[in-house]
């Protein structure tokens, strides 16, 4: 309950008057004492005006309990808003929101004549004190306070790179451009997300781990410095601990991506509902000879060339050509250029292209055919398919496109590179995971129309850095399932 104790006077609880904001500040306090609420708020306006910013949020604080005792519970959120707005962390404020947000419910539930539990939707927004994460939701709220900082210039590391807008988009959405990512309503800073109610629990489960890390960190570099002959005070110890927690928050939210994006491929690639109708008319067309499917199943790796045509590889290279141009691509974290793609965004604009697409989407279909495989058909999953260029300079390390236990099996089973053209300048190393394959790596020159096709559980790949002045085109098809 919000009661009068709780309206805040000098700093030394007393009421001798020095200033002309603090008269009126003190005038409020007196007609507060006497229940004259709404002299007391409108004294409390009058010394907004000139009051130091250091202390308006006690002032919008005290008009939020004004308008409280009145009844005015809207009117009154709106204040304490403005009051969190100044000082997010103050903890008297986050508790008046709490009494004024309760009082909202209790309204909305006898105006409904329901019960209370069912409206109070305002509810994860506040912090009880008897709330075991009351310690997790403050830090929380001092992490998003500390965007608005004007220590930006200090952040260095993970934490400075997704604060930055254009970093964040590329860490957090690889190969979706701003329109895209305007279109599925994806938050487009880290601001944003920090902001967005869907994320907000997620992201207070997360600052346990966060401040043991932090901690962690902290304690390692004191041993490190006494080992040294140096010791850490605590002054240094509370000005670095900022620093340090937003970079380990930094690393969890990046960490928690992953874990989401990993989660949802392994459901996809078990969802039965999925899987590619082995007796649909595009399994019959017969795209990939028997002998690359031999090989593929035999040893992980086939290769099929003049997968589209002769015809079509000018128009392709074309329809490449014009989407780089017209700044489709967009950079990522590892200085390459990717834009996901579909049938539908690329049909009109980019035809050879959606031509190419039809066919790597009919894979699946003949190989469960053939095969009795389960793989997923792909045309309805987000992110199966790319366009991905590497500029002169650079090139992939060597990796695995799906990991081998629970935690990194991200559903992938079949990975196929698709070359755009021909060159010289880089070429596919292909590496068996299993040390007893009859042939642990190979070597693959990069030809235009030729499609890669290898187990992503089994084979890691590697395209060494481009040595030519041109950008390097390919089609990267991803299919979940099971093999």
């Amino acid at each position: 309950m919000l009661d009068r104790e709780e309206v805040e006077a000098l700093a030394d609880g007393s009421y001798d008057i020095t200033t002309t904001w603090e008269d009126i500040k003190a005038e409020g306090n007196a007609w507060f004492a006497k229940k004259e609420y709404k002299k007391a708020f409108e004294k409390y306006e009058l010394a907004l005006r000139s009051a130091p910013h250091g202390q308006v949020h006690f002032l919008h604080g005290n008009r939020a309990t004004c308008l409280f005792h009145l009844k005015e519970f809207r009117d009154a959120l709106d204040e304490i808003n403005k009051a969190l707005e100044c000082m997010p962390t103050w903890d008297k404020g986050l508790h008046r929101k709490q009494c004024i947000v309760q009082a909202i419910a209790k309204e909305k539930a006898k105006q409904l004549n329901i019960p209370l539990g069912s409206v109070y939707a305002d509810k994860a927004h506040v912090i009880s004190d008897a709330n075991p994460t009351k310690e997790s939701t403050l830090l929380w709220r001092r992490l998003i306070s500390s965007l608005d900082s004007a220590n930006q210039d200090v952040l260095d590391g993970v934490f400075a790179r997704l604060t930055n807008d254009m970093e964040f988009r590329r860490v957090m959405y690889p190969g979706l451009t701003i329109d895209d990512i305007t279109k599925k309503n994806l938050p487009r800073s880290l601001k944003q997300l920090l902001e967005d109610p869907w994320y907000e629990q997620e992201m207070i489960d997360l600052m346990p781990k966060v401040q043991a890390k932090a901690t962690s960190v902290l304690e390692n570099v004191k041993r490190k410095a006494a080992a040294q002959g140096e010791f850490m005070d605590a002054a240094t110890e509370t000005a670095l601990r900022p620093q340090v927690l937003r970079e380990a928050f930094g690393r969890e939210v990046l960490a928690m991506i992953q874990r989401v994006a990993v989660a949802k491929h392994a459901v996809l690639a078990q969802d039965t509902r999925c899987i590619a109708d082995p007796h649909a008319e595009r399994a019959t067309w017969d795209i990939l000879g028997s002998s690359t499917l031999d090989s593929l199943f035999n040893t992980g790796v086939g290769i099929q060339d003049a997968f589209l045509g002769e015809d079509f590889i000018p128009l392709l290279q074309s329809d490449v050509a014009r989407m780089w141009k017209q700044n489709q691509l967009v950079e990522t974290a590892d200085r390459t250029f990717m834009r996901f793609i579909s049938i539908e965004d690329t049909s009109e604009s980019f035809p050879a292209l959606a031509e190419l697409l039809d066919k790597l989407l009919s894979i699946p279909y003949e190989i469960n055919m053939k095969r009795q495989s389960q793989l997923c058909a792909e045309e309805s999953i987000a992110g199966a398919t790319s366009v991905v260029a590497f500029p002169r300079g650079v090139g992939q390390p060597l990796r695995l496109d799906c990991g081998t236990d629970a935690a990194t099996d991200n559903g992938y089973r079949l990975s196929c590179l698709y070359a755009v053209q021909s060159t010289n300048d880089q070429i596919v190393h292909l590496q068996r995971a299993s040390k007893q394959a009859s042939k642990s790596e190979e070597h693959v020159e990069v030809v235009s129309d030729r499609l890669v096709l290898f187990k992503s559980q089994e084979v890691l790949h590697e395209l060494t850095s481009n040595t030519g002045d041109d950008n390097l085109f390919y089609v990267v098809f991803r299919i979940h399932g099971r093999l």
